[in-house]
């Protein structure tokens, strides 16, 4: 589901540890039982410092622009949430960096700058990170069990 088509990709998984660079195969389990090969790599190994993020990236739209200010619309709906996130880095779609200045009114219109003059065309985003952890299995020794009977 979220396996990318080119470039590398880090996947965790609840299994037994594993040392060094060690072949690993990925498969899928099709409808009429059969396996095919997904993707093929190798392990890394175990690091308990890793952390794995989610990323989510709000956007909004500029309304108005006058060399490197704008006034942003549609990435907030009121002043506080503009308030919290103020901290928080900006960035275009064609390169941009900038930061929020402060909010606008009440309905979530904020001012912003940036480096460079942005066009009228251009998406203004913010990308925020989660920790998240990988899903436990509810019963792990039944899964290898029922993995080991099947032959996989």
């Amino acid at each position: 589901r979220y396996l990318p088509g080119t470039g590398s990709c880090v996947a965790s998984a609840y299994a037994p540890v594993t040392w060094g660079p060690g072949p690993m195969l990925l498969m899928q389990r099709q409808k009429s039982g059969a396996l095919t090969v997904v993707a093929v790599g190798s392990t890394l190994p175990p690091n308990a410092n890793r952390i794995i993020l989610k990323r989510i990236v709000l956007s909004g739209l500029p309304f108005k622009i006058h060399k490197r200010k704008a006034t942003i619309r549609f990435m907030f709906y009121n002043p506080e949430d503009i308030r919290w996130f103020k901290a928080v880095e900006l960035w275009t779609k064609f390169g941009r960096r900038g930061i929020i200045r402060e909010p606008l009114g009440t309905h979530g219109y904020m001012k912003a700058t940036f480096d460079s003059p942005i066009a009228h065309h251009d998406t203004v985003c913010m990308s925020l990170y989660k920790r998240v952890f990988p899903p436990y299995p509810e019963d792990p020794a039944k899964q290898l069990c029922s993995a080991a009977a099947s032959g996989v």
